[in-house]
């Protein structure tokens, strides 16, 4: 330990009186470094921004659809019916009836995007009802015209979030019904206003399924699809459930007609993408990391060729080829790890500049750290392994006559 310490401190003062070329030879290592500090920090916040955006979105839902191409059968109210009675741990099942036309209110007329489903549809986004509350079933099996929309658009068509009780005019096809608001859920989030963002403003509401189709001469007697609602932990295995039991009943067994899909997987092919893409930009980076390794090993072979007399001294009196090769290593390791502790300063910092511009939180992980000052050290020892054994090889008797 003792002769380590020792080259340890001849290689920091050897790169000490060399301070602006030791500076100039960092600098690859620092933008390297600082460029894979921010796009993990950066790739590892946008993972949980989209993913936190995502679920509140798109709720604790899943959906099994019928393919027609391959069959026939349809879900029935019966089979709705039967799963809500027999599946445990669901929330409900609810047929998912989408259209779009005309909301008029006393501030005016927009686009709107109409659901039409059962009472379960109050699951459907993780926004809550913040005043009023959702349709019921009585509501729904008498089909009452009754409408749940988001506080925002309350503001935009009524002019105030006190909308409950207050009437708006849908029209659909050229058809429009009155519908008396019962509930308010609350805004949507950030995902949501960045994918619209630029697009004309339309609304949302949710009425009854059976209320859509009676005023807007919508078939329901069975269904294409359903949406199953059920908490997360659970919800894949909910999903299969019903898919499974709908197969049955169907005598389906076999064709693949019936399939399911959940947010979930929505979710983990997000996941995938993403890592995707931030392995990429990590790949970028990197070669800026190998381009200021070249520099290292330039700079070093610069060193040797400065320093040939006192490599033919020192061997001359007796320093082994071991431990000149030590120095020289020690020197571009520790030149690199300074810059890239520097690095993941810049990076760390750089990432928080970024993300809080955006809105996404600075996710900064100990593994990223550490793996981006042991990688500093490695590109170090890697592109100071060349110089350092041109200057261990040298003899004594040549290194003194230059």
């Amino acid at each position: 330990m003792g002769k380590l310490g020792e080259y340890i401190k001849s290689a920091i003062k050897q790169i000490i009186s060399n301070g602006y070329r030791t500076l100039m030879t960092m600098l690859g290592i620092i933008v390297g470094i600082a460029a894979v500090i921010a796009v993990v920090s950066l790739g590892n916040g946008m993972t949980e921004f989209v993913k936190s955006e995502l679920n509140g979105i798109a709720g604790n839902y899943g959906s099994i659809s019928v393919d027609t191409s391959k069959t026939s059968e349809r879900i029935t109210q019966d089979d709705i019916e039967y799963v809500q009675a027999t599946v445990s741990d669901i929330y409900g099942l609810s047929p998912n009836m989408g259209t779009w036309g005309k909301i008029t209110g006393n501030r005016g007329t927009f686009e709107v995007s109409v659901n039409g489903g059962s009472e379960s549809m109050e699951y459907m986004s993780s926004n809550g009802i913040i005043k009023g509350r959702y349709f019921t079933r009585q509501q729904v099996e008498s089909g009452q015209r009754v409408c749940v929309m988001l506080r925002d658009d309350a503001k935009k068509i009524f002019g105030t979030e006190e909308a409950i009780g207050m009437e708006v005019d849908l029209t659909i096809w050229g058809k429009t019904a009155t519908y008396k608001v019962v509930g308010l859920r609350d805004s949507m989030n950030r995902m949501y206003n960045f994918i619209m963002e630029g697009q004309d403003y339309f609304a949302q509401v949710e009425i009854p399924y059976t209320a859509l189709g009676a005023d807007f001469d919508y078939y329901m007697e069975d269904f294409n699809s359903v949406i199953l609602f059920a908490d997360q932990s659970v919800l894949n295995t909910k999903v299969n459930e019903v898919k499974e039991i709908l197969t049955n009943r169907h005598g389906l067994r076999g064709t693949k007609a019936i399939s399911g899909y959940s947010m979930a997987d929505f979710s983990d092919e997000l996941d995938k993408i993403l890592g995707y893409a931030t392995t990429f930009l990590l790949l970028v980076s990197v070669i800026s990391l190998v381009v200021g390794g070249i520099g290292v090993m330039n700079i070093m072979l610069v060193s040797v060729t400065e320093r040939t007399r006192e490599i033919g001294i020192r061997k001359s009196i007796g320093a082994k080829t071991g431990a000149i090769m030590t120095q020289f290593l020690a020197e571009a390791a520790i030149l690199t790890l300074i810059g890239g502790v520097i690095g993941i300063i810049l990076g760390i910092i750089l990432a928080t500049i970024i993300c809080s511009a955006i809105g996404f939180k600075v996710i900064v992980t100990p593994s990223s750290v550490l793996g981006a000052a042991f990688f500093s050290v490695v590109i170090g020892l890697f592109f100071g392994l060349y110089p350092a054994r041109k200057a261990a090889k040298m003899k004594p008797i040549d290194a003194l006559r230059l």
